[in-house]
């Protein structure tokens, strides 16, 4: 073709797909010849061009040759032609394949720098976070940070348990939750977020504009467009729910729903780790009083078989993990409250030390107890009381703890339990000083001079540096009253202690 002919076709035609000729090419996938294109009925003026031949090319369009004269296009060029169109759908589908591999390399790269950013970011406010708060505000300041999320809340329930109310939030102007409540107990007027809380699972409204959540038209006024709420969740309890909102509809696909859950859980990992840790130095805290006639409860099982009143004295850790509770018995008869441990499953060892003045105490080593689950939740137990059959737990958590978290965890291990009491104080935090000064007040001066002069004496080492008579001759006194003087004062230190 020369190159006055290369010019009357500078602008490629257009057809519809089924048109004559290429546009009904491409739609049957096989080829046609013209031998005279005056043949084709279309109106189009094709210049020069006196025959012509279209080829499919796959799926990518059509190969379209014309001539200058008629009949050019025989049956060894339509073969010609046609291997010309095979190699160029071989090229055509490589080309694509390496763009889209190009492309889909490129949408993993920037998704995983967004997601290494993003998780990096946040467990950096979770390590460094000391309070509860700091980790509610740290996260959502971090995610917002992040496209495409626009908006970010983390609610909590209150104590009873029937309404969600927003704990820290940060995002768009446009959206507001500081005034945001939802009572958990119309199950007709939950929307994402309290379904997210009370049902344990992450919810996803993939498109505001086109949802039945009644909270889904204030934030879609806002120019938000979807949302994902995951609960925070630490082993059985649930710290409150995290809601994130991106301003396109769809944003929250398997990969960011999957990212969002994993996040919920180290958030809620955090919070537990800084509750557990602020009840061993908080001054202020949170007192529960709590009771169940589960017999799941050893303390029920116990008092109501044995038909008498049991109590915690104290508990110990084991290396193997089992706890060891001492139990006092409000009995004559520990024959009958023995005879009730040795029978129990949950009882992996019990011993009667003593019994005196109506009151036995036993010593008993348990797989699992009330108060080690408890403990995990940073919960310290206080007292616990067994009578007809209930058992009485009375408990403290840091003052900024959320108690709904702990009464929820009891409630779902424990049948028919009552919140019997609730009220925040101060806890005296008593120096090193103080507690001595107070230990003395309850000495007699003999009773401290006998433990002192055993104390620097070297009768506690091993073997004794001195004896008994040794000491007594040192006060001028007996070695019966003596020793009568030492026991009292040890068993003042050991109240003191354990009691």
């Amino acid at each position: 073709m020369d190159r006055r002919r290369d010019e009357e076709i500078s602008t490629p035609p257009t057809y519809d797909l089924g048109e004559e000729p290429a546009g009904a090419v491409f739609a049957s996938g096989e080829p046609r010849r013209y031998e005279d294109v005056s043949e084709i009925a279309d109106g189009r003026d094709r210049g020069a061009i006196v025959s012509a031949i279209h080829l499919p090319v796959g799926v990518h369009g059509t190969i379209s040759i014309g001539a200058d004269e008629p009949a050019a296009f025989g049956d060894v060029e339509q073969q010609v032609a046609e291997i010309l169109a095979t190699n160029a759908a071989v090229a055509f589908s490589r080309a694509k394949r390496e763009q889209e591999a190009r492309e889909a390399r490129d949408r993993v790269e920037r998704l995983l720098a967004r997601i290494n950013g993003l998780v990096q970011d946040t467990l950096e406010v979770l390590v460094q976070a000391t309070t509860r708060e700091e980790i509610e505000t740290g996260v959502c300041e971090r995610l917002t940070d992040a496209d495409p999320y626009a908006f970010a809340w983390i609610g909590t329930a209150d104590v009873t348990g029937e309404e969600l109310t927003a704990s820290a939030a940060d995002g768009i102007d446009a959206f507001d939750v500081s005034s945001y409540h939802r009572e958990l107990t119309d199950e007709r007027r939950l929307d994402a977020s309290a379904r997210a809380l009370k049902e344990r699972q992450r919810q996803v409204v993939p498109d505001l504009t086109d949802t039945d959540d009644p909270s889904a038209p204030d934030a879609a006024a806002a120019g938000l467009g979807s949302l994902c709420a995951v609960p925070l969740t630490y082993r059985d309890t649930v710290y409150g729910v995290l809601t994130v909102y991106a301003d396109r509809p769809d944003a929250f696909d398997e990969r960011e729903q999957v990212l969002l859950s994993a996040l919920g859980r180290s958030i809620a990992d955090a919070i537990n780790a800084v509750e557990s840790g602020r009840i061993l130095s908080t001054d202020r805290v949170i007192e529960m009083e709590l009771s169940s006639r589960d017999p799941e409860l050893l303390f029920s099982r116990l008092s109501a078989q044995a038909d008498c009143r049991v109590e915690s004295t104290g508990t110990l850790y084991e290396d193997d993990g089992s706890l060891r509770v001492y139990v006092a018995a409000e009995t004559g008869d520990p024959e009958a409250v023995q005879s009730v441990l040795d029978g129990d499953d949950t009882v992996t060892e019990s011993t009667h030390i003593v019994t005196h003045e109506g009151r036995s105490l036993f010593e008993v080593v348990v797989d699992s107890s009330v108060v080690e689950v408890l403990a995990d939740y940073g919960a310290v137990t206080n007292g616990m009381v067994g009578e007809d059959g209930v058992t009485t737990v009375t408990l403290e958590l840091p003052y900024e703890a959320d108690a709904r978290d702990v009464y929820d965890l009891l409630g779902e291990r424990y049948d028919d339990l009552d919140l019997v009491g609730y009220h925040e104080h101060d806890r005296p935090v008593q120096t090193r000083e103080e507690f001595q000064a107070a230990l003395r007040e309850r000495f007699t001066d003999r009773q401290a001079t006998a433990l002192r002069s055993a104390y620097l004496g070297g009768f506690f080492e091993w073997p004794r540096e001195v004896d008994g008579d040794e000491l007594a001759d040192s006060m001028d006194i007996t070695r019966p009253t003596y020793h009568q003087h030492l026991r009292t004062a040890e068993r003042k230190v050991f109240e003191e202690l354990f009691g």
